[in-house]
């Protein structure tokens, strides 16, 4: 494979499983050395044996949790010396779907403080690294084709991932002078372990989504490897777009 990543160090959140783990295979593939974070150590564990590398470092990190965020990004300047891009893709759903007026409010801080506020933490502190290095980097977030194509009763979840889109935004334009490219995937219905554990996700989801097909984390990765690399010095503030044409509709 080609190694487009050859000599970058980047830190992906939710790397235990699903999306975060393809994004860790492939830029390990591609040649980066990669701290893989996430609240599963077993899983992160595996995620460094597929690697088949020992570039990839696993590291159990709550996104939530300020000082974590911050040890875990010092630890990836310590172990590698440098710190070149952070992937902030942890992520999930923890808010039953309901009507708004029997809405949960547990589930719903909880969703807002992983998706919204971990992302937040999580690029904050690698900006930092990356502005004192003085030598540019990549800063990328996984989105949701929900924030743009909303579905049912799923507010917490499309709130954040809403408010991840218009986070990176702005980073895009505030860090552009640092030469910082800030950039959003955004899949559509995807094959990683919640979806697939759903049987009737197919039934009920399908029919709203043209190719009537789910994204696999592979697709994901590979945009994403592409987004890290040289070959995209302009590409910034963009919302990455893999979902079988669910948003187009």
């Amino acid at each position: 494979m080609e190694q487009r990543l050859a000599g970058k160090v980047i830190i992906v959140t939710g790397a235990e499983s699903g999306i975060g783990r393809a994004i860790t295979l492939r830029c390990a593939a591609e040649g980066a050395k990669i701290t893989a974070t996430g609240l599963v150590e077993d899983g992160l564990k595996e995620t460094a044996k597929l690697a088949g590398s020992k570039s990839v470092l696993p590291l159990v990190t709550d996104v939530r949790d300020y000082n974590q965020v911050e040890a875990a990004v010092k630890r990836t300047v310590s172990e590698f010396g440098q710190l070149d891009a952070a992937v902030a893709n942890a992520g999930g759903s923890w808010a039953p779907r309901a009507p708004l007026i029997d809405s949960d409010i547990e589930g719903w801080r909880r969703t807002i403080d992983t998706n919204l506020t971990g992302v937040f933490l999580t690029l904050r502190a690698a900006a930092r690294v990356l502005v004192a290095q003085g030598q540019g980097g990549s800063l990328l977030a996984t989105g949701s084709s929900t924030a743009i194509r909303p579905m049912p009763y799923m507010y917490a979840y499309m709130a954040s991932k809403g408010g991840v889109h218009q986070l990176m935004r702005a980073l895009a334009v505030d860090l552009a002078p640092h030469r910082i490219r800030v950039n959003t995937i955004v899949p559509g219905g995807t094959a990683t372990p919640p979806v697939l554990a759903q049987t009737d996700y197919a039934e009920r989801n399908f029919p709203t989504i043209p190719m009537k097909e789910l994204v696999q984390p592979e697709e994901l990765a590979a945009f994403v490897a592409f987004a890290l690399s040289n070959e995209a010095p302009h590409m910034t503030g963009t919302l990455l777009k893999v979902d079988a044409g669910r948003t187009s509709v």
